[in-house]
């Protein structure tokens, strides 16, 4: 079912994506909105193929994920992280009716939603062999696995709507969905999703913000505003209209994000303060 393949990271872009990096401030504060926008460090920058159209970022056992999508180009990509000049990138080349989505790592296996085919794929992370696949309705747009302690895990996912789907860990079966809210005010076009703790980190399509929110009650309780990382990707060569912000992974090893966006030839790093989660009331 899936062919896999090779890729050289090339030299020149991590070279370019270095100066990037040095002619970025370190610290970026975003402009004011109904909601306070949070400030973030820029850390550092790697380079990105810039053919992948990336739908879906994960970072484990010091490699990064990546699916990429588009009918008869989809594919799920791994290479070392942080790279190094002579690294190359390896990976599986997708059936081309399948148009890949988002990925999320759960008990060392791979977990990949697909845009309209309503089948998500379990794939082996290091030889990228399909395990199984599990069904769910509607589109498939971003994943993310909630791990709690004292919580049941699961997997929260996007559908393009202002709702999230709460999917069963064990059984990958809807068990709830939940309105997102800004302000109380819908909040559409989720995208690629990051849980941590209590928090679902997400894109939101065609903008530039990275919204923080309460996965207990769907309120955006924080957002960043990433436009001087398009600006600075937009600078290595000109983006197409659709390589939007889109790839978010967070390194536990020193509490920071890696974001990217589709055909960008950019990978950064950033650090930022997760806003503090109301209390909820008993009940």
């Amino acid at each position: 079912m899936f062919a896999p393949f090779r890729l050289s990271v090339v030299t020149p872009i991590l070279q370019l994506a270095r100066r990037v990096a040095a002619a970025c401030s370190l610290m970026v504060l975003a402009s004011a909105s109904s909601l306070a926008e949070l400030p973030y460090e820029l850390i550092s920058s790697y380079p990105h193929q810039p053919a992948l159209f990336t739908q879906g970022l994960e970072l484990y056992q010091g490699k990064l994920y990546e699916s990429s999508g588009l009918y008869g180009y989809s594919k799920i990509v791994s290479r070392r992280f942080p790279p190094e000049p002579t690294d190359s990138i390896t990976g599986t080349a997708l059936p081309p009716n399948i148009f890949a989505e988002g990925i999320s790592q759960y008990r060392g296996k791979l977990y990949m939603l697909t845009w309209k085919a309503e089948r998500g794929l379990i794939i082996d992370p290091q030889h990228f062999k399909l395990l199984g696949t599990f069904a769910y309705q509607g589109e498939g747009w971003g994943l993310c696995a909630s791990v709690v302690k004292g919580r049941k895990d699961h997997f929260v996912m996007s559908n393009g709507s202002n709702e999230l789907q709460w999917l069963a860990a064990d059984s990958m079966k809807l068990i709830n969905t939940l309105p997102v809210t800004d302000n109380g005010k819908a909040v559409d076009q989720l995208n690629e999703l990051e849980c941590l703790d209590d928090y679902v980190i997400a894109n939101r399509w065609h903008t530039n913000e990275l919204l923080i929110i309460d996965g207990r009650t769907g309120k955006v309780v924080g957002k960043l505003d990433l436009s001087d990382l398009v600006e600075a990707a937009n600078k290595t060569s000109p983006l197409a209209t659709e390589a939007v912000l889109n790839g978010i992974a967070y390194d536990a090893s020193d509490n920071s994000w890696l974001v990217t966006g589709k055909l960008w030839p950019t990978i950064f790093r950033i650090r930022f303060t997760l806003p503090t989660l109301p209390a909820l009331a008993a009940h």
